[in-house]
């Protein structure tokens, strides 16, 4: 795969594996310091709002610079900023107005970092043909980040200490800065010099208008974020506030399903060989959504536990047959640009799901309820979107995905393999 490679993943792996711990580790901090579910709620928004703002107009500094030097830059920032937060709290500021203000500063460095990650797999892997493996060996990463990272934050959160929570996650940033950076990958040295920044942009936005190929992934992210972008924050409060179990026990929790996605995306690749990637990502979206509903409507922990892990398990999948028919579809020199600018049109779901959910959440809606109709939505808008791209059949059959006879899982060493959406 090359060095080159490793060291983007190495830090990717620990950017996935804080990035784990801060959304789950400061969830339940809030919690545990009177919060109610609804303020959870808005922080995740206000996060995302910030990425999808970010996505439009920062992937052009992923096709002009080298990847890794992108990623320094953007790992830096990041811890810069939560160092700031550690000192802003220490001074006695509200923890709840500090992490809203560092949440919508990050936002842009997380759409910055992700974009170089989904553009830089192809320009440091050893050859060509090694891409597809190089995608799910970072979404195998990510797999993995959902034990590590809930694992530490179960840990961290036991002090239920907010310091504690910003200072480990501005570390990780700062490892995974170190991995990421070598001598020649600074950010100041262009790759593409010479094309206007506002053209770039356009250039960007016209690409993944014009291409109809990326239609369906667009709205089948946009659909499932729309329905269920919350489910994390609701996933965390039922268990917490409708369940009474304890921030330790929901940490096993999705340590659990972290694990059984990593199980279950390995059993899928020999269940799914013939399947395209346009069929795999619907059937992902659509076991998300019947785990989703059953979490509503079960009173059971147990059973609300297996069937979270039901829907991590195809997020997961959907993930990797995505982003792997994104990078086949689009040119190489407009991947970073596209990459951004599909996960800010489907993370605009996200943005306002959640303000739908937090809304309700302040009304009176029980997370029960939330999450049945949030399913039963995501259901709904999976079969009518199924059935209005069928005319997309023959994009589809000018981009077959080159894994329909052996799809991707994570860690798949052969060259043909290939969380929210």
């Amino acid at each position: 795969m090359g060095s080159s490679f490793w060291r983007l993943f190495g830090a990717y792996a620990i950017n996935t594996v804080g990035d784990e711990f801060y959304a789950l580790a400061l969830p339940l901090v809030l919690l545990a310091s009177g919060y109610p579910g609804a303020s959870v709620t808005f922080l995740f928004g206000v996060l995302t709002a910030s990425t999808v703002a970010a996505g439009f107009v920062v992937g052009y500094l992923v096709d002009r610079y080298p990847p890794r030097g992108v990623l320094t830059t953007s790992y830096l920032a990041s811890a810069a900023i939560l160092f700031l937060g550690v000192g802003a709290v220490a001074a006695g500021a509200d923890g709840y107005a500090v992490a809203l203000a560092g949440a919508a500063i990050l936002g842009v460095f997380a759409a910055l970092s992700a974009a170089a990650v989904d553009a830089g797999i192809p320009r440091t892997v050893a050859r060509e043909d090694q891409a597809s493996r190089g995608y799910s060996l970072v979404e195998s990463a990510r797999t993995a980040a959902l034990i590590f990272g809930p694992a530490w934050a179960g840990l961290v959160t036991l002090i239920s200490n907010l310091l504690w929570v910003l200072s480990a996650n501005a570390g990780s940033f700062l490892l995974a800065a170190a991995i990421s950076h070598t001598r020649g990958t600074a950010a100041r040295r262009r790759r593409a010099p010479g094309e206007p920044v506002f053209a770039m942009i356009r250039d960007g936005l016209r690409a993944v208008l014009r291409n109809r190929a990326l239609g369906i992934g667009i709205g089948l992210s946009l659909i499932a974020n729309i329905t269920l972008g919350a489910e994390q924050p609701l996933f965390l409060t039922r268990f917490v506030r409708d369940f009474g179990v304890s921030g330790m026990l929901t940490s096993a929790v999705v340590i659990a399903a972290g694990l059984s996605a990593i199980a279950t995306s390995l059993v899928l690749t020999h269940l799914a060989r013939r399947l395209t990637a346009r069929t795999a990502m619907i059937w992902s979206c659509v076991a998300s959504a019947l785990a989703a509903a059953g979490i509503g409507l079960t009173t059971n922990p147990p059973l609300a536990a297996a069937l979270y892990c039901v829907l991590c398990a195809s997020t997961i999948s959907y993930n990797v047959y995505w982003r792997t028919y994104r990078q086949q579809v689009v040119p190489a020199g407009l991947l970073g640009r596209v990459s951004a600018t599909c996960r800010s049109l489907a993370y605009s779901g996200i943005v306002l799901g959640t303000a739908l959910v937090g809304a309700f959440q302040q009304a009176g809606a029980t997370t029960g309820l939330l999450f049945t109709v949030g399913g039963l939505a995501c259901l709904t808008g999976m079969l009518i979107g199924a059935i209005l791209s069928r005319p997309l059949s023959s994009a589809k059959r000018r981009v077959r995905d080159d894994h329909a006879e052996s799809p991707p899982s994570p860690g798949d060493p052969r060259p043909e393999q290939p969380r929210h959406r």
